[in-house]
């Protein structure tokens, strides 16, 4: 079914590295941008950058303040490799292994006959074989689906923050680091109750029906560093909707990524962090979790 799905092997590494973008912002500067920090001690200099994972060509988002800290830093530290070959490799493995249903089990027997028909819809006003979907487990269905949503509106992993600062940091000799494997990543989506991804796709529908309109306005949020905007779009409609997906998704990750920070700061050298905008807003978000430990950090745009 994965290969009914996905046909040729370009497209099953180009789905599956979106799959792991899909991973799936206050006052600043005097021009609006996207949001950055600078955490700083006697030997140790943290940018910490706010990302969007998928993106259209046309989007300006650059500023000199990032210019500036991404070539003056030693290392990157991203979310997690979800390019190289040995990572594509073992995340067509995890979805072989967790997004696959067993024999005599299909998506609508999981969904329900309401839900079904809806993703049945959408996936077919998205150009996607709703079929093949029939498959899969709901966590890797949904993701497929608002792959293709995004991708419809031209909106590509490959044209993303991340990416683009992961080229660039490769293009000027900096060192490359990770918070997680993408495999950690799947297993967190994976390991999500069924019933809990229906209702954050129910949640989603209506911005489904006008995604071009939503993903214009996430946009416009993030590049004016929109700390409030973003929270509300990001975090706080999947923390009403789906309490276990927030923690899961946010707040766990967000704890684990604190201890990998402060061990850059104890140490030496200079990092830029670039990981998804919704990790830094909210009370759960990076920035509070480094001032609760005391940590001060500047604002830069």
């Amino acid at each position: 079914m994965l290969n009914t799905l996905l046909r040729t092997p370009g497209r099953r590494l180009r789905w599956l590295t979106a799959v792991g973008a899909v991973f799936a912002l206050g006052a600043g500067g005097a021009e609006a941008a996207p949001a950055m920090w600078r955490l700083s001690d006697s030997d140790s200099t943290l940018y910490l950058f706010g990302t969007v994972h998928l993106m259209s060509a046309d989007v300006e988002w650059r500023t000199p303040e990032f210019e500036t800290a991404l070539k003056d830093v030693d290392t990157i530290v991203l979310e997690a490799d979800v390019t190289s070959p040995e990572a594509l490799k073992r995340m067509g493995e995890v979805v072989g292994e967790l997004a696959i249903n067993p024999p005599g089990v299909t998506l609508s027997s999981l969904l329900g006959p309401e839900r079904a028909a809806r993703v049945v819809e959408l996936a077919e006003s998205l150009g996607l074989p709703s079929a093949g979907l029939e498959g899969f487990r709901p966590w890797f269905a949904l993701t497929l689906v608002s792959i293709a949503a995004m991708q419809k509106e031209g909106h590509h992993a490959t044209l993303g923050a991340d990416q683009q600062v992961l080229d660039q940091a490769l293009g000027q000799g900096h060192a490359v680091d990770y918070f997680e494997t993408a495999e950690e990543q799947l297993l967190i989506l994976a390991g999500l109750d069924d019933e809990v991804i229906s209702r954050v796709f129910e949640a989603s529908l209506a911005e489904y029906e006008d995604f071009g309109e939503h993903m214009t306005h996430m946009l416009d949020v993030w590049r004016m560093g929109d700390l409030a905007g973003l929270e509300a779009m990001a975090n706080k409609s999947v923390q009403k909707v789906a309490p276990a997906m927030y923690e899961a998704m946010f707040v766990a990750r967000n704890r684990a990524w604190i201890e990998r920070i402060e061990e850059m700061m104890a140490g030496e050298g200079d990092y830029f962090i670039a990981v998804g905008a919704g990790h830094f807003v909210g009370e759960d978000g990076l920035v509070d979790l480094l001032e609760e430990r005391g940590h001060t950090l500047e604002r830069i745009q």
